[in-house]
């Protein structure tokens, strides 16, 4: 039986209109190239996130390629790529936003516009060709529900006095989502990309009241542990670890705002397998691709058709009505500088 489908669309600002598409194919030379290559390096982009696992597994069937990956945060991405420059590794990656700006400053993404190109929106991808997002996912509060008796709504919430020594987060200056966390309090507080100042305020007073957890690293083993009775993370991490764990996890969606966090996909300009990966950022942003995203919890960034049950998994989309995206890398990127230096101007506080 041929399942219901149901169109993804992105909420608020960025709601869809368009008709879906059908699922445009690589160039058979990129197949022949692949498969003659035999072999996909990817950083960052470890089974366990986002459904990468299956994701791989059909870009191996499809490509005739051996995926390996090495998992490493966005700080590190750049650091290899910068060692490797002359002995390169790496084929394509999975980065942050927030590092988004140094990845081109560095020029160490290739150029290659996948074969979905046309299909995905301005605000999710270069003009030239060196990124695309093909997922979002939106800071939310991940709350045990055995251990909270009454589930906060807001970031000011946060602040009440019955969520002492509860609440989980990591540091901002080596944690992206943290960063993010950062300035969706900013945002729900009246400020912007331009004045952080709000957030950087609202973490203080959630430290000085006493909130803020400290002495705990925030992971799946210390949520399983009961050490993180509510933890800052991503709407699509905390499904993720919820499903995980079987723990009675709730992922709520800050009511006064949040932070719709932006991941880029590109392929390195030196790649040792360049149609390895441009093989794998066309089936990342096809519309299995973009399904098989949804089925890990993330938010596709293009116009795509979901199964029932997909679409039936992901949180209402009257959850995001307040959710606000990064209006440009550049200002992204000062608006991230500026949380790091408040931060550390709080830390000798």
């Amino acid at each position: 039986m041929i399942a219901k489908a149901v169109k993804y669309t992105l909420s608020v600002a960025l709601l869809c209109t368009s008709a879906s598409f059908a699922l445009a194919e690589s160039a058979p030379a990129v197949v022949a190239g692949a498969k003659q290559e035999g072999k996909l390096v990817s950083y960052g982009m470890s089974d366990d996130w986002v459904n990468l696992g299956t994701i791989f597994t059909e870009i191996e069937k499809k490509y005739g390629v051996e995926h390996v990956d090495t998992d490493m945060t966005s700080g590190e991405q750049i650091t290899h790529l910068l060692a490797e420059k002359s002995a390169p590794v790496m084929d394509i990656a999975d980065i942050g936003y927030d590092f988004v700006g140094r990845l081109l400053d560095e020029k160490l993404a290739g150029s290659y516009k996948n074969a979905n190109w046309d299909r995905i929106k301005p605000q999710f991808k270069d003009p030239e060709g060196h990124w695309a997002a093909s997922y979002w996912g939106a800071i939310a509060f991940l709350v045990n529900t055995d251990q909270v008796k009454t589930a906060p709504a807001s970031w000011n919430d946060l602040l009440k006095p019955e969520y002492k020594d509860m609440v989980c987060s990591r540091d901002p200056r080596v944690s992206t989502y943290a960063t993010a966390s950062v300035l969706a309090a900013a945002l729900a507080n009246g400020g912007s990309e331009a004045n952080i100042q709000p957030g950087l305020d609202w973490f203080k007073q959630l430290r000085d009241s006493g909130n803020l957890r400290k002495g705990v690293v925030l992971n799946v083993a210390s949520i399983q542990k009961g050490e993180c009775p509510i933890s800052l993370v991503y709407d699509f991490d905390g499904q993720a670890k919820r499903d995980a764990t079987g723990l009675p996890l709730k992922v709520i969606i800050p009511t006064d705002g949040t932070v719709g966090m932006l991941f880029a996909q590109y392929m390195s300009a030196v790649a040792p397998h360049p149609n390895a990966a441009k093989g794998a950022l066309d089936f990342l942003f096809s519309d299995e691709g973009q399904i098989l995203l949804a089925k890990g919890h993330a938010h596709p960034t293009r116009d795509v058709e979901l199964p029932k049950d997909v679409a039936g998994a992901m949180l209402p989309k009257e959850s995001y009505a307040k959710v606000h995206f990064p209006t440009d890398v550049k200002s992204f990127s000062t608006a991230i500088k500026a949380i790091v230096d408040g931060w550390n101007v709080i830390e000798t506080k």
